[in-house]
């Protein structure tokens, strides 16, 4: 998902939702609770939550912002999802899991009985059908049709050549059946990330442009409230298809881009909920208050460096290496991040099969980087144009590096433009060097492998890397339905592009802390860090 951080990307992308990804599959610590609560004394309140950024919309086939995904968790539902705080699967719109053909390429798939979205209208296998072909129409401009791609027909669509999707086949209104061009193994993994949400096909339609600004789903809660670069609030959808839930009324959204502000406001009791900030870490975990309403999550992320290898400095790849090693991923750890995470050897993190513990890593050699840009024709270095979104935790850390490359004669600007800027840039290929993230949106290597390092993808990163080789191994790991294969193939081109060609520097994985009131219970974070928490079934003590 490219895609920010929550809080951490403090565009926060989704500071509130950080996340949440639980790198071994889970979070780490959840808040606990008697669970022998009767139902009844759990419904009620008003959860005070914040987002460190005002959504540019809750179109998820349109946008992967880490608020705009932290929303769809509460505004939709998706055919499957991860069961609490573990990477297990379990049905959502689905009466159970689909079953799949001997050959891997047939499944089938039967909704719940009586669905309905927000609205009171039926959700039907129509319903779904619309969802994956508005995805893949050109004219819908979806950045995420990954999740779809596998899909027979769906290059068709994409391409323009139809206007229907051959793979999708409806056999009433609950049941419907896809069909795969080759065998895919982590397709049902697929419908579970946000973009995968299920609209409403007669809603959409009517609301054409506006759908984006006030979406109706079948999720536990629908927008009440939308005051721009203020608050959203959310309150109950009363047609949710899971009895009793959800326990809380209402959830208001506060949206606070400083995370100082933010972290006063958890200590005035006026939010309920927080991701701490970096900065903000040290000063908490020693109060000896605060400090007992800390929960720590590991989520399924990795931050990296990008070098635009259509900027002629970094078409050599001694200069993409000597930046990787003019880096001291050991003390930005220390020093900006309080030890929070461990320094990434790979694009692939913890949690995630074919995490390799044992690469090598970029070691700290600011000699060495010297001498790779002097061999590459840069003996006094030269300036580039770091272009980044505002964030306040991404500029500290732009700040960091900028003084590291600094050191070895790379004289880096830093360029904090607006977030629909340079999402704009990046997309387009433009963007010369920055500071990236990738927080997991389903815990299998393709996840990583495909959507940063195939050549498909790399020109929206700004990466522009390609290699054929790497292509190949990717593509026959995606298909393969051996996992000792694909984690094979996967960690042959992983080697390749970091350490062969440095089409990346990989810095860190971060762990998560948050700060939970103690009035609120049953905190679940979800395991990919892609939406938090599980606001379904937290509940809020009565004060």
């Amino acid at each position: 998902m490219t895609i920010y951080k929550k809080l951490l990307v403090v565009v926060l992308v989704m500071l509130v939702v950080v996340s949440l990804v639980g790198c071994g599959g889970g979070q780490k610590a959840q808040q606990s609770q008697d669970q022998s609560q009767p139902a009844d004394t759990k419904h009620g309140g008003t959860l005070q939550d914040a987002l460190g950024a005002d959504p540019p919309g809750l179109d998820v086939q349109q946008n992967s912002m880490l608020e705009t995904y932290y929303m769809a968790r509460l505004l939709f539902s998706t055919l499957v999802r991860y069961k609490g705080g573990t990477t297990d699967l379990e049905p959502e719109l689905l009466a159970e899991m689909p079953t799949v053909s001997s050959d891997g390429l047939t499944y089938h798939f039967k909704l719940k009985p009586d669905l309905k979205f927000s609205d009171g209208t039926p959700l039907t296998s129509k319903d779904v059908k619309f969802t994956f072909e508005r995805m893949l129409k050109p004219e819908t401009k979806a950045i995420n049709q990954w999740v779809f791609d596998p899909i027979k027909g769906a290059k068709d669509m994409e391409d323009g050549k139809a206007t229907e999707l051959a793979g999708f086949k409806i056999l009433n209104d609950q049941e419907f059946e896809i069909t795969l061009e080759a065998p895919y193994a982590p397709f049902i993994q697929n419908l579970a990330v946000p973009c995968a949400s299920i609209y409403p096909a007669e809603a959409t339609q009517k609301a054409g442009e506006e759908w984006t600004l006030n979406p109706i789903g079948s999720g536990p809660y629908k927008i009440a409230e939308w005051v721009h670069d203020d608050h959203i609030t959310l309150e109950r959808n009363t047609n949710y298809f899971e009895k009793d839930l959800p326990y809380i009324d209402k959830i208001q959204m506060r949206i606070i881009e400083d995370e100082a502000t933010m972290t006063m406001e958890f200590e005035n009791g006026n939010i309920d909920i927080l991701p701490i900030p970096d900065s903000e870490y040290p000063r908490l975990a020693s109060d000896p208050n605060f400090s007992k309403m800390i929960v720590e999550n590991t989520p399924l992320n990795t931050y990296f460096y990008v070098m635009n290898e259509n900027v002629k400095y970094f078409q050599d790849v001694r200069v993409r290496k000597a930046i990787a090693m003019a880096i001291d991923k050991d003390k930005i750890l220390k020093e900006l991040l309080n030890n929070r995470g461990v320094v990434a050897k790979g694009l692939l993190g913890p949690g995630i099969p074919g995490y390799n513990e044992n690469n090598p890593g970029f070691p700290y050699d600011p000699e060495q980087a010297k001498k790779l840009l002097a061999e590459a024709g840069y003996p006094n270095g030269f300036e580039v144009e770091n272009w980044q979104a505002k964030s306040e935790t991404f500029y500290k850390r732009n700040v960091a590096i900028q003084a590291m490359l600094k050191q070895v004669g790379i004289d880096m600007k830093i360029n904090q433009m607006d977030s629909a800027s340079w999402r704009q840039s990046r997309n387009n290929g433009k963007v010369p060097i920055y500071l990236a993230n990738w927080w997991a949106d389903i815990p299998d290597p393709d996840n990583y492998m495909y959507n940063i390092l195939h050549s498909t993808q790399t020109p929206g990163w700004s990466i522009n890397y390609k290699n054929p080789k790497v292509d190949e191994l990717i593509e026959k790991a995606r298909v393969s339905t051996d996992m000792n294969e694909r984690i094979k193939m996967y960690q042959e081109a992983e080697k390749i592009a970091i350490y062969d060609d440095v089409s990346i520097i990989p810095l860190f994985h971060i762990k998560e802390y948050y700060i939970v009131q103690p009035y609120v219970k049953d905190v679940q974070f979800h395991p990919t860090g892609i939406g938090s928490y599980n606001y379904r079934t937290m509940w809020l003590e009565k004060k």
